[in-house]
């Protein structure tokens, strides 16, 4: 479970910004993200699945992504829903503001900046090291 353990290691204070005034929380980019899921688990794959549009107005408030990864060799498939937090009353901005928050929530599924929405009660990347194999030195014995 070596990728998962890579997977769930909260990312360096440098790569974690503030949330903007009067949002929750504090957040990852999301091009650190994807570097991080390229850099422990190598390519993906990404589709934003449906947008979802406000019925009065037809304008695009969030949509569904799928993310399809390799981890410690088992191929996983995670679903979620992106919203648009302001929205920008473009569909163009507002679906990439919905398939960015979508991408970061199918990430955190697989454990990735888990953390930031956890805070004090995180604890799965204590709990995997734990559970990893330790490296014992084998000694060869000659005859």
């Amino acid at each position: 479970m070596n990728q998962l353990y890579e997977l769930s290691r909260p990312f360096p204070s440098k790569w974690v910004k503030p949330a903007p005034k009067g949002k929750f929380g504090s957040y990852v980019a999301h091009s650190v993200i994807a570097q991080r899921l390229l850099e422990i688990c190598g390519p993906y794959t990404w589709e934003v699945s449906e947008l979802i549009r406000q019925s009065d107005e037809n304008r695009i408030v969030g949509c569904f992504g799928k993310l399809t990864v390799t981890i410690d060799g088992k191929e996983v498939v995670i679903t979620s829903i992106g919203d648009v937090e302001l929205d920008q009353g473009n569909d163009g901005t507002n679906a990439k503001h919905a398939e960015s928050d979508a991408f970061k929530r199918c990430a955190m599924k697989i454990g990735l900046g888990l953390h930031l929405w956890a805070g004090k009660e995180y604890f799965l990347d204590k709990k995997l090291e734990e559970s990893k194999p330790s490296e014992k030195k084998i000694s060869l014995q000659t005859a």
